[in-house]
Order: structure tokens, then sequence, then C-alpha cells
């Protein structure tokens, strides 16, 4: 027997293929819907934990501050292997992802600069700047992902 005999939609003529089209173009949505589900999972993480770094920095415990540290290293790495293991990726995910990481670095170092030199001290200042620093994650997954993207 051939795959033909086998499988009858070979033997359902050309009727039907508005049919095929249209349950493809909604798996297609559902994959590109999926695909961008991770990666506004993915940012919204990196913004909590972005918080809790910043905060921790702040804190004048020595051992809390390492122990926040560890835990954003081991967070980091989770986060990656991650993302990694998504399948899919939206076609705009990667570029996304990677304006959002090139802003928050730029906020993250202005609030050391700022933080180590001259508010070390006050907790306010901490707070607002780990707000500060996950304004750009929590942005960029905020933002509606494209009618018409692919998934790569």
């Amino acid at each position: 027997m051939t795959t033909s005999e086998n499988d009858d939609s070979y033997d359902r003529g050309p009727e039907h293929a508005m049919d095929d089209l249209g349950t493809a173009a909604r798996s297609a949505d559902r994959a590109r819907a999926g695909s961008w589900r991770w990666v506004r999972i993915y940012l919204l993480v990196w913004a909590l934990a972005s918080i809790g770094l910043v905060i921790g920095l702040g804190l004048d415990d020595k051992a809390v501050t390492i122990s926040i540290l560890l835990a954003w290293v081991i967070l980091s790495l989770v986060g990656g292997i991650w993302s990694r293991s998504r399948g899919l990726t939206p076609r705009g995910g990667a570029r996304r992802i990677g304006r959002a990481a090139g802003l928050w670095a730029a906020c993250y170092a202005i609030v050391l600069a700022v933080g180590v030199t001259r508010q070390s001290q006050t907790s306010g200042f901490w707070i607002a700047a780990a707000v500060f620093t996950a304004i750009p994650l929590v942005v960029a997954a905020l933002i509606p992902a494209p009618k018409a993207a692919d998934v790569s």
C-alpha cells in the first residue's frame, strides 16, 4: 500500500483545500502566540529578578547581598537554558530581548554608578533604582506581538 492509499486526505479533492489551509493558519497562529508568550514570561521574570538584585545590592548585610548575587547567577543560568529549550523563536523576539537587555544594562550601570558613589545607605534610592532597572524589561514584555509575526 502506498501513502495515498492509507491517507484519505489525498482523495478529498480541491474542495477541502480551504479547510486544510484554515487549519494550517490556526496552527501557525497558536505557534506564534506561544512563542511570544515565552518571550514575555522571560522578560517579566528577568524584571522581577532585577528588582531583587538591585534591592539586595542596597542592603547593608554582606551575607544577604552575596546570597542574592548567587541567586542571580543561578536564575540567569536557568533562564538561559529555559529560553534555549523553547523550540520556537518569534521573528523579532531575539531583537526585542536584545534591545531590552541593552537598555537594562545601561540602567543597571547608571544605578551602580550613582548608588555606589552617593546613595549606598539610602534604602529609598535602592527601591527606586530597582524599579528603574526593571522598566525596559517590562516595557519590552508588554509591547504587543506583531500581527504578522512568523516563527523560526
